[in-house]
């Protein structure tokens, strides 16, 4: 993949659902305990892809720190960095560098009309690693996706997600290609958990006060 898909990245679209000012500018900072893993639900609505065409094609961002100057992860849907078109992959970038990637065996092009797809993108630091990971997935044309088909892990210096932001996956993540065929691309739950086990979570919208860690 070159830069030019980090440029898709920093528009966003007005399918996006869950207006990104609704969400704390702020940085979420610890008070008391340590978090270990975040998960972000997502839902894509269809309206009527060209499979032809491999549209429309979505670009998902998450980081585990309140920018993307350091390691950050992509999740692409109907398109990679190879030449064939369709199927997934997951990314890790640190600022404007393509670190490594990852395609999924699922290569078809999405097909069905008002199709619509759930995933979870999941952020797990555990023992000086940083791992990124796409699970749960479910749509009509790859069946179930996700898992080890479609995880990335890499070195870190980050004792904790405290850092995390949704707001930066809101303002980041968006259909770079073909919106008109999208009727919405909405975040319907956030989930964290905390290295004593417990787990939190929040439901759409997502509170403005939302930070992880409290």
């Amino acid at each position: 993949m070159t830069r030019d898909v980090r440029m898709f990245v920093r528009f966003v679209p007005a399918v996006v659902v869950l207006a990104a000012s609704a969400i704390s500018a702020a940085p979420a900072v610890a008070q008391s305990n340590r978090v270990v893993m975040v998960e972000e639900h997502w839902e894509l609505q269809l309206g009527q892809p060209d499979t032809d065409r491999s549209a429309p094609q979505t670009t998902m961002v998450m980081s585990p720190t309140g920018d993307l100057s350091g390691a950050h992860f992509l999740f692409t849907l109907n398109h990679s960095s190879a030449p064939e078109p369709g199927g997934m992959q997951v990314q890790q970038w640190s600022g404007d560098e393509l670190v490594q990637e990852h395609a999924s065996s699922h290569t078809a092009a999405l097909e069905h009309s008002q199709e619509t797809v759930h995933w979870v993108q999941r952020l797990t630091l555990n023992e000086g690693s940083l791992n990124f990971q796409v699970l749960d997935g479910e749509g009509e044309t790859w069946a179930t996706f996700g898992g080890e088909d479609l995880s990335l892990s890499t070195p870190t210096e980050l004792t904790s997600l405290n850092s995390y932001r949704p707001a930066v996956s809101l303002n980041e993540s968006q259909v770079s290609y073909a919106e008109n065929r999208v009727n919405s691309l909405t975040l319907t739950k956030l989930v964290w958990v905390t290295e004593d086990g417990e787990v939190h979570e929040h439901d759409a919208p997502i509170p403005i006060d939302t930070t992880v860690g409290d």
